[in-house]
């Protein structure tokens, strides 16, 4: 077997646990969500907003955690970190089944988060490392995996809880998840996964080391706006379409779940272009235009219901996914190249440390307006101010450049 071939066969290996890693991240970073709304109904004694606020602490480690799990990564290994996730998050999840009461779940809960915090700054970096050509492709067959993640985190979810309960959606693919990072523990000690190459930020194409420390530090507020509305909204939107897709859902828990997982199996789906764009086009422009269609989609989300509001979901997640891949790139671009674990737990303490501050958003939101529409209005500010951030980043060297060059 060449050298080449031995690669590109790494690769793809990498890919896939990095996929499935994404698709357990956004699965069980979700479900809950559909959950809460069973959990509900059988614990009588806590009413939604209660048992929703549980997700909280998660939502916080899955941020805080981030940056040391990308560190550690650096330091240690990017495969090893990643089984590591999957039996300590399969493990947690399992666990949430035979909770008995609120503490209990939160702790569990918590227990989820603080294991899940391992997959973004360990996981795309190391699929960077391992790529050979075409990485915005591949950065968006990754994203794709988690799209779906949280479609079944809706739609999947939604059907466990109807035929096994909500404690069999609990335990159930918690122990699929563990038995996939002992797959991973098989496959990095036989060889047949490895850490990779240095990552492609050496290749920055004309941007000097502060030019570069300025992009990365405009990204700074784009990648936490979009990572607040992204968990904002994915926590919000069963409860939405419960409320405002009556006479479309008529309020039945499963076709909740079937909707909201259409919503983010659209969005996934769609990250093919946005991979490819940001493979073909100057990132930053790719990255702006995504911001700019944003902006209309979450303030129809406030305003209409039954089938707009559906369409405006759908639109919005495909935008939102749409424009990672091309951050993603450009943050691997312009982080230094021993330190891109630390860079991507950077943006994910930004981008998932805005988690909690979006649970609290929906408490103290619907406690203070009864709905979601001054929040979604809210968050439709917010990414406007997003657009003009990005407006500001530096001119992407690489535009209109191949693929093979972009993964340099």
């Amino acid at each position: 077997m060449t050298d080449d071939s031995d690669s590109l066969r790494k690769g793809r290996l990498a890919l896939g646990f990095s996929a499935a890693g994404h698709f357990a991240f956004h699965y069980f970073a979700a479900m809950y969500f559909t959950l809460v709304l069973a959990i509900a109904k059988d614990w009588t004694a806590s009413d939604y907003e209660a048992l929703i606020a549980l997700w909280t602490p998660a939502s916080a480690l899955i941020g805080l955690a981030a940056l040391p799990a990308g560190r550690l990564a650096d330091k240690w290994s990017a495969p090893g970190m990643l089984a590591v996730m999957f039996i300590g998050m399969g493990a947690a999840v399992a666990a949430c089944g035979f909770a008995s009461e609120p503490v209990m779940l939160g702790g569990m809960l918590a227990a989820i988060g603080l294991f899940a915090a391992i997959y973004h700054p360990v996981g795309i970096p190391w699929l960077i490392r391992t790529s050979v050509g075409a990485t915005g492709q591949k950065l968006a067959v990754n994203g794709i995996f988690g799209g779906l993640g949280s479609a079944a985190a809706g739609a999947l979810t939604g059907l466990l809880i109807e035929a096994i309960g909500w404690r069999g959606a609990f335990i159930l693919p918690g122990l699929a998840c563990a038995a996939a990072g002992v797959a991973l523990i098989w496959c990095l000690r036989t060889g047949r996964v490895v850490e990779g190459a240095a990552a492609a930020s050496d290749a920055v194409g004309g941007v000097d080391g502060r030019g570069r420390l300025t992009a990365f530090a405009a990204l700074l507020f784009p990648m936490f706006a979009i990572g607040l509305i992204y968990n904002t909204t994915q926590t919000a939107m069963p409860k939405l379409f419960e409320e405002n897709m009556l006479g479309w859902l008529g309020g039945d828990i499963s076709k909740i779940g079937l909707a909201v997982g259409g919503v983010y199996t659209a969005g996934a789906l769609m990250q093919l272009v946005g991979g490819r764009l940001a493979d073909r086009y100057s990132l930053k422009l790719v990255y702006a235009l995504g911001w700019a269609m944003m902006v209309p989609l979450l303030f129809a989300m406030a305003l209409f219901g039954e089938g707009a509001l559906f369409f405006a979901a759908v639109g919005l997640v495909v935008v939102n996914t749409s424009a990672l891949p091309a951050e993603n790139m450009m943050l691997a671009r312009f982080a230094p190249k021993d330190h891109q674990g630390l860079a991507f737990g950077l943006k994910f303490v930004l981008a998932f440390g805005a988690g909690p501050i979006g649970v609290l958003l929906i408490k103290y939101g619907r406690e203070w307006s009864g709905d979601f529409t001054a929040i979604l209005l809210g968050l439709g500010g917010l990414a406007a101010a997003a657009l003009l951030t990005a407006l500001l980043l530096p001119r992407d060297p690489a535009q209109r450049r191949p693929a093979s060059a972009a993964a340099a």
